[in-house]
């Protein structure tokens, strides 16, 4: 009889050691779950849009002044109002976002 005691607490105990997961562990491991999801698919491509807009526009501007430099006359005007060419700018922003695995 004794030993069926003793049985019985060794068993309760070890139940208790695994009860956090009843308790919210599971809950809290979704929660991080769900928050790491919501990071990789919605802000961090938002970050990057972000990023490569501002590179396409200053790599876009460096190549029309490279343009002018060469001796493409037609777009001085341009490159002095701080303007830049859609093609260039497209060619830049698709570029920057392959470099960041987004656009393939």
């Amino acid at each position: 009889m004794e030993e069926t005691k003793q049985t019985i607490n060794e068993e309760s105990e070890k139940g208790k050691k695994y009860n956090w997961l009843n308790q919210g562990g599971i809950f809290l491991i979704i929660i991080v779950i769900g928050v790491g999801l919501f990071y990789w698919y919605q802000i961090r491509p938002s970050k990057i849009y972000s990023k490569c807009e501002v590179e396409a526009v200053k790599q876009a501007k460096d190549s029309l002044e490279t343009k002018v430099k060469a001796g493409a006359t037609e777009y001085s005007k341009a490159a002095e109002k701080g303007m830049f060419l859609k093609d260039d700018y497209n060619y830049a922003y698709k570029g920057c976002l392959r470099k960041y695995g987004i656009y393939k």
